[in-house]
């Protein structure tokens, strides 16, 4: 990430609120894509890795569909579950706090904590390394 927009600018897209004491951030779903929209702005997206891995984006850039793989990330890719830039794995840490994945590549299913990730646990929201 190359940009953060601040605070300020996020606070103003939301209503806040007061709940039986506690702040309440309300927004609607349209606000809140706008929202995630602005975050994720200053994100770096690897365009040639990203063409590559997600072929059918790389064949709508090629066909002129789509304009850039960055310009899909922020519209589509990153609602779709798509990563920006290929993300290393800690392979040791992963399967120590995933064991169905460790289970999985001793059954065969997967080949790496690596393949499980790219394939479905960032969409399942699990993390590469720990934080």
């Amino acid at each position: 990430m190359k940009y953060l927009p601040p605070f300020e600018l996020i606070r103003r897209s939301i209503e806040i609120s007061t709940v039986r004491g506690e702040l309440r951030v309300n927004v609607s779903y349209e606000d809140f894509i706008r929202l995630l929209k602005t975050l994720i702005q200053g994100i770096e997206v690897d365009e040639a890795w990203y063409a590559r891995t997600y072929e059918d984006i790389g064949g709508a850039i090629s066909n002129g569909v789509v304009r850039s793989a960055r310009q899909h990330f922020l519209n589509d890719g990153y609602f779709e579950g798509r990563l920006p830039f290929r993300m290393t794995v800690d392979e040791a840490w992963y399967l120590a706090t995933n064991p169905d994945v460790a289970d999985s590549i001793r059954a065969g299913i997967v080949a790496s904590a690596q393949e499980h990730f790219d394939k479905d646990g960032y969409r399942e929201g699990r993390l590469p390394f720990a934080m």
